[in-house]
């Protein structure tokens, strides 16, 4: 799909750096879905580690969690804000481990979750 934006954004604009810049910028918004990310949880912290680089947060500053179909995100708010997606850290599970991954989540955590944090049906 990136390379279908980027070729008619080329076409479109009729110049090729129109679509390697769409393309680039595709790719970069999308990153995390194309490149291989690792998880620790140990029972300090979580750290997760990407291509890009390495984030770590130690479990007494995340004060929420909020669960959805992919994964669940570690907020330092204790309640839904539009910014936790920026100071959060988000953590994408399999089916396979959802459960196990959010039990022991709440187990680090204290059990503490979001008003909307009610895991999806």
């Amino acid at each position: 799909m990136i390379l279908a934006m980027a070729f008619g954004a080329a076409v479109f604009m009729e110049n090729a750096w129109w679509g390697i810049l769409g393309g680039t910028l595709l790719f970069l918004a999308l990153w995390s879905f194309y490149l291989p990310q690792r998880y620790r949880l140990d029972e300090d912290r979580i750290v997760k580690k990407s291509l890009f680089g390495t984030e770590s947060r130690p479990w007494k500053e995340v004060r929420s969690i909020c669960p959805d179909r992919w994964g669940v995100l570690l907020s330092p708010f204790p309640y839904p804000t539009r910014l936790a997606k920026f100071r959060g850290i988000s953590v994408q599970f399999s089916p396979d481990n959802r459960k196990e991954v959010l039990e022991f989540i709440r187990s680090r955590i204290g059990g503490k979750s979001g008003p909307d944090s009610e895991e999806p049906g």
